[in-house]
């Protein structure tokens, strides 16, 4: 299996969780010789949660759960897969994790995919996130945090950055660019909290080709803090 390097992002760095438990790391695997394939998936649990046992039982089943479903569904995916290709290469999904921010109150994580199914031109890669409110015990959207009309300024900011990471790097931006960091939600379903702002993701050919891979924008709450609903979990991110 082709193993990913995972480069946590540098805002990590600056982060400084104040949290009353600790976040161990849990990994589910699978293979099929006969079907030709590997899996491996990362995710974080939260464990010694002495004063809110409801909570850390209930994000660890929500997380695992979700892990779960993401391993069943290649596995089935893999049945019906062609195994008599003459590629020597498996098929194979793998993820890693990243978690931005972590409270009481929320944890923030960020999930780097990588899958090739064999006899594919080329592996593919995408990312998911998972904000998850430890008091009410759900997961938050940016519609649960900013207030409506919010995509928007996003989207203005977004496509303010990207373009000058393109032009950065010699890249003219494209109608992908304005298309899939247009003023939709759906566009922004990928996101992080983390101490001093919002972490959003790209997935490759979202607003790039594929050899430009993810993008990645940090906004300074600052920026956007008079779009932040009043006494949502994110008016207390410190």
């Amino acid at each position: 299996m082709k193993k990913l390097i995972f480069t946590l992002t540098l805002f990590l760095s600056t982060q400084f969780f104040a949290q009353d438990y600790r976040i161990a790391h849990k990994l589910i695997s699978d293979k099929s010789v006969k079907l030709k394939y590997e899996f491996s998936i990362s995710f974080p649990v939260i464990k010694d949660f002495k004063d809110n046992i409801t909570s850390m039982n209930l994000y660890n089943r929500f997380i695992t759960t979700k892990a779960e479903s993401i391993r069943d569904t290649f596995n089935l995916w893999m049945r019906d897969w062609d195994t008599t290709s003459i590629s020597e290469m498996r098929s194979y999904y793998e993820a890693g994790d990243s978690v931005f921010y972590a409270s009481n109150s929320l944890i923030s994580v960020l999930f780097y995919e990588n899958w090739y199914f064999s006899g594919a031109a080329h592996p593919n890669n995408s990312n998911f996130s998972v904000n998850y409110d430890l008091e009410n015990h759900r997961e938050l959207g940016l519609n649960d945090l900013l207030q409506p009309g919010w995509e928007n300024k996003i989207s203005e900011i977004c496509i303010r950055e990207i373009t000058k990471q393109k032009q950065e790097w010699g890249i003219e931006p494209s109608e992908w660019l304005t298309e899939g960091a247009g003023p939709r939600a759906e566009n922004f379903k990928v996101y992080n909290t983390a101490k001093s702002g919002l972490i959003i993701t790209f997935q490759t050919y979202q607003v790039g080709s594929y050899v430009e891979g993810p993008s990645e924008v940090f906004i300074d709450y600052e920026e956007i803090k008079s779009l932040i609903k009043p006494g949502s979990i994110l008016a207390f991110v410190k």
